[in-house]
């Protein structure tokens, strides 16, 4: 028998030695995985290890942080809202004390010499109320409103001026809707004015690139996007307007979608009424437009209706809304170019010329650089421009200005027809008798109700009641007719509107020495219309008793400083009965701030609990097991030293082991 070749001999040991040291490897890669699981407590390390699992615990990582970063925010908010609830709460003990010191310096028991020493106390106080509201906490101002950076009061002309602007500083701080951590000073002290709010609707004209969000719609709802049913004599076409975004584009897609049956007919702005777009189907075509079920668009562009061929049909006012950038142009009440205006305010006086005017915008710079604490803004039904008083202790007026009708054209007058009886005298309106009984026969007598009367040049004289009157036009409407029932005409005799300036005007074409108006029955009403007194002249031009005093904290604290020190007691009741509004603003300031801190806290607690759920669900995910680790540890060090022992004794195996 042949010997067997010892390289054959070597083959199972060769085979078996290999074997061994891949399960070796392998033991080996698995003994140092769990070995790393351990020492990390993770079991996954890497995505090879679970990829399923890692991809999960990257996208609970992403929440975690993301929940992170609003707890952070929310610890930021929560101090912010803090330090301005405690600002809302030193201003209303520094009100109490105000309040206090003006009633105690009403009536018996005070002199000239006490009401002025109060009156340097008010004044600390006042300083006092303006270091609380400019109050910041890292560069963010508790009262600047949204613009929370700069400093909200600065003093201007001898007053103190408010350019903080917006509501409020919105936070993220992962709620349904957003939360403000700051306040305006309009909600916390009544910063500015509100009274000046333009009388006028400009009624701006839609041009092509007029943008849809800023039409009020016909139906008073904006202009919802969607598509719209158009038939042409009777034949039916969708007009997709989802991604329409100016009038232009409106009436664009609407006339190729009718001119594709009708060539002859047109689509565009209506050119008596540009508030409106005019549709003109051919004679003998009719053109038929709806809304489908779901959307309004047609509805809210004024447009579902029928067009009859040969004349022009418009749409539903669409009412364009003023913005800063609406020409001047398109609003058919103004001047073109706009004339002049006359603005006062705290002993300023500014002579506005407002012909370089072209849009909205450029009124609004013209007027901030004045620098003179007015303020024009876009009243929020986006119709007509408000005027605001920026100066607390300040009495503004916006007057016309040599017989110009400029300030009455835009709507900003100050003193004009609608001007409430109830706004003069810095609110305290204008008095009147009502109402008095003769003592001897118990009835009302009106000869002791009358408030004043006018004398003419040429000695007739009236007497006028005011009783029942709320508005500037009322009074005149009361004088005219008093007039003419005691003869006298229009030519002779006739009350309006100063020319230039603000105030009543009474003109008297009569021959004689003067003109006059007195006051009867003890009633105030000349005075506080400011047309008492008398003239010789053609006319007698009252003076501006309804300027614009800001009603806030600051100008009651001013007007009782002042009260206190010029020993005028109705002055100190007048400014200490102001300051009741003032706490009450103040005190729903603070609970509104209340409410928010809730919110916050009710926040944190919430984010705090999810942070906790993902953090456990990412840890069953990726956390180890120490104790089936530790098991799968000690099981895999035998099945090495298994391997180790298998590994050992097969080297010295030869084929004949094999064959045995």
């Amino acid at each position: 028998m042949n010997a067997i070749p010892s390289n054959l001999t070597r083959v199972p040991t060769l085979l078996a030695s290999r074997l061994s040291l891949s399960t070796i490897g392998q033991t080996n890669r698995d003994l140092l995985r769990t070995q790393e699981q351990i020492v990390s407590g993770r079991r996954i390390n890497r995505p090879s290890d679970d990829v399923v699992g890692a991809s999960a615990v990257a996208v609970l990582d992403d929440e975690i942080e993301r929940r992170d970063q609003r707890l952070t925010n929310l610890a930021q908010a929560d101090g912010l809202i803090g330090s301005l609830d405690a600002s809302l709460g030193d201003l209303t003990e520094l009100i109490h004390e105000a309040k206090g010191i003006g009633l105690s310096q009403i009536g018996i028991g005070s002199d000239s010499a006490t009401r002025k020493n109060q009156a340097t106390v008010v004044d600390a106080i006042l300083k006092a109320a303006t270091d609380v509201a400019n109050r910041s906490q890292r560069g963010i101002h508790y009262f600047g409103g949204s613009a929370h950076a700069r400093t909200p009061m600065v003093a201007l002309n001898g007053a103190l001026r408010y350019i903080g602007e917006g509501d409020g500083m919105n936070a993220d701080l992962g709620l349904g809707d957003s939360l403000k951590v700051t306040i305006s000073g309009e909600q916390a002290f009544g910063a500015l004015s509100a009274r000046v709010q333009g009388f006028s609707d400009l009624n701006p004209s839609m041009t092509l690139s007029t943008r849809l969000v800023d039409l009020a719609g016909a139906r008073g709802q904006g202009v919802a996007a969607g598509s719209i049913n158009v038939l042409v004599n009777a034949v039916p076409t969708t007009v997709d307007l989802t991604d329409a975004e100016t009038v232009g584009d409106v009436i664009t897609r609407l006339a190729t979608a009718i001119q594709a049956q009708d060539p002859g007919a047109t689509v565009s702005i209506d050119p008596t009424d540009g508030g409106r777009i005019a549709i003109t189907p051919s004679a003998g075509v009719t053109v038929v437009i709806s809304d489908p079920s779901v959307a309004a668009t047609a509805a809210d562009l004024g447009l579902a209706q029928t067009y009859p061929g040969g004349t022009a049909t418009s749409s539903g006012d669409l009412g364009p809304r003023i913005t800063e950038l609406t020409l001047l142009g398109s609003m058919p009440g103004l001047s073109a170019p706009l004339g002049s205006l006359r603005i006062r305010n705290a002993s300023q006086v500014r002579d506005v010329d407002l012909s370089s005017a072209a849009t909205v915008q450029d009124l609004m710079r013209i007027f901030d650089e004045q620098n003179i604490g007015v303020r024009l803004e876009i009243a929020p039904g986006g119709d007509r421009l408000d005027v605001h008083n920026e100066l607390s202790g300040a009495a503004m007026s916006i007057e016309e200005l040599a017989g110009g009708t400029t300030a009455t054209e835009l709507g900003i007058r100050s003193f004009h027809g609608t001007t409430l009886l109830a706004d003069f005298n810095e609110g305290r309106g204008v008095g009147n008798v009502n109402g008095q009984i003769d003592p001897i026969s118990g009835l009302v007598d009106p000869t002791l109700n009358t408030d004043f009367r006018v004398t003419v040049k040429d000695g007739r004289s009236f007497d006028v009641d005011i009783d029942g009157a709320i508005t500037v036009q009322d009074v005149l409407d009361r004088i005219n007719t008093a007039a003419s029932v005691a003869g006298l005409t229009p030519l002779e005799f006739t009350a309006g509107l100063v020319a230039s300036g603000n105030g009543i005007a009474l003109t008297d074409a009569t021959v004689g020495a003067s003109t006059s108006v007195a006051d009867l029955n003890n009633s105030t009403t000349a005075t506080d219309l400011g047309i008492l007194g008398s003239t010789s002249g053609a006319t007698l031009a009252g003076t501006d008793r309804a300027t614009v005093a800001v009603d806030s904290l600051f100008s009651h604290l001013i007007a009782l400083r002042d009260a206190l020190a010029g020993n005028d007691e109705r002055g100190i009741q007048f400014a200490t009965a102001s300051l009741d509004g003032d706490l009450s603003l103040a005190i729903e300031a603070r609970a509104d701030v209340g409410v928010r801190a809730r919110r916050v806290t009710d926040a944190t607690t919430r984010e705090e609990d999810l942070k906790v759920q993902d953090q456990s669900l990412r840890s069953q995910i990726e956390d180890v097991d120490v104790t089936e680790a530790a098991v799968r540890f000690q099981n895999l060090q035998q099945a090495l030293q298994a391997g180790y022992q298998l590994t050992s004794r097969s080297q010295s195996l030869s084929l004949l082991d094999f064959l045995r």
